[in-house]
């Protein structure tokens, strides 16, 4: 831990000032960089390291952070536009909603349920029934799926 530290204080400012031109704003620079410390507790062997190839650690942990941060905030994001146009298009009263959540399978249509009507997200629906929240996002998309192919054989 006390290396890791003087590692960290040797490399403060030339992780700060990366972390901040490639986010969005300080907060998200703050968090590449803790984010980066965390992962480097788990390296034994860091502080053997020459401090450039410490440099180019550190700067390659942060963006691919920063990476994976915004992949999931785009698959996130197109999600719930694709839900939002689905469900807009066929605001149908209650009993014509009940009729079309009839068709799907019991989980699917609970999910639908917990997240339009209730309001719960994805992580929240995981925790009431049991599952991976990636599991219930794969049920909600699979479901928005059949709703979409429904709608379109009325039309």
């Amino acid at each position: 831990m006390i290396v890791l530290q003087s590692i960290y204080l040797s490399l403060r400012d030339d992780l700060y000032k990366f972390a901040s031109s490639i986010a969005y704003d300080e907060h998200e620079a703050q968090d590449l960089i803790q984010q980066a410390l965390e992962k480097a507790m788990h390296l034994d062997d860091l502080s053997s390291w020459p401090k450039y190839k410490q440099k180019a650690w550190f700067y390659r942990v942060m963006k691919n952070q920063l990476i994976d941060q915004r992949r999931k905030f785009k698959r996130e994001m197109n999600i719930d536009q694709n839900e939002e146009v689905i469900l807009s298009t066929f605001m149908k009263t209650s009993i014509e909603m009940v009729e079309l959540l009839s068709q799907l399978s019991a989980i699917e249509s609970d999910i639908i349920f917990k997240k339009y009507w209730i309001g719960l997200k994805s992580d929240e629906i995981a925790i009431k029934l049991g599952l991976s929240a990636s599991t219930v996002r794969y049920h909600l998309a699979k479901a928005m799926k059949k709703l979409r192919k429904i709608l379109e054989e009325e039309q």
